[in-house]
């Protein structure tokens, strides 16, 4: 029984870590293609069914093999093997979770800036000039090329208010 657990919790452990590390390289995100027409997405935000099995099996199969070797009444064990794998399986969730949700958002445009405060890099000339202003868009300060609408230059370092973004030109008023 115990080579047999033993067995068990290193071979769904080994699998696990393959996984877990093929999730976490490739971005939590699996996408088969089986052909011609068949697409299957798979979100793994969360644990999913296989890893949250292997999880169980793992760790369950370790706790199981420990209490036997110390207590060898087989209900105690297997009862705190089944403890044990589902509270893995809700730790293991929740670290990936965490991962998920701490990954930058890289997938961003220029209309994303608008009614956001930014600052002047290159100046701005009045009446149809460009310049250049640094705008905080989801969790990046990101450049865009920008002109007013006054008949006023805004100068580097002025705080701005961009009010729109038209053909990729951001449309700004000091604030």
């Amino acid at each position: 029984m115990i080579e047999l657990l033993t067995w068990i919790s290193i071979i769904s452990g080994a699998i696990l870590i393959i996984l877990l590390l093929l999730s976490l390289l490739g971005g939590l995100e699996l996408d088969i293609d089986l052909g011609a027409d068949t697409d299957v997405d798979v979100d793994t935000g969360n644990i999913g069914i296989v890893k949250g099995l292997l999880t169980f099996l793992s760790v369950g199969s370790w706790v199981v093999k420990l209490v036997l070797a110390i207590d060898q009444n087989p209900i105690v064990a297997f009862g705190g093997g089944l403890v044990a794998g589902l509270i893995a399986v809700f730790l293991l969730n929740a670290l990936l979770r965490f991962f998920l949700n701490n990954q930058a958002d890289v997938n961003w445009s220029n209309d994303d800036a608008i009614y956001k405060e930014g600052k002047v890099y290159l100046k701005i000339p009045a009446n149809d000039g460009q310049g250049i202003v640094q705008v905080q868009v989801k969790g990046a300060v990101r450049e865009l090329k920008a002109k007013t609408n006054s008949n006023e230059d805004i100068p580097t370092g002025t705080m701005v208010l961009v009010e729109d973004v038209i053909d990729d030109i951001a449309i700004v008023s000091k604030k």
